[in-house]
């Protein structure tokens, strides 16, 4: 990706992981997502997929907590 560098994933996955129930799932979801992705939009695209595909209420705000950290930067 080119908008978006592994770093800054990192420092925000690190940022918002005291407040995620499954920070382990939720980071090998971004590393899918940011492997598949060309670019900011597109990972974000990706993000919001994953939310409204995801069952589990839980996995499912861990997911919009790490996109509005993200779409907050």
């Amino acid at each position: 990706m080119s908008d978006l560098s592994g770093e800054t994933l990192r420092d925000i996955l690190s940022t918002v992981r005291p407040y995620l129930a499954f920070p382990s799932d939720l980071e090998e979801s971004i590393e899918e997502v940011s492997e598949e992705s060309s670019d900011l939009k597109e990972f974000e695209k990706g993000l919001v997929e994953l939310i409204s595909k995801e069952e589990d209420p839980s996995k499912k705000a861990d997911f919009r907590i790490f996109l509005n950290e993200l779409r907050r930067r």
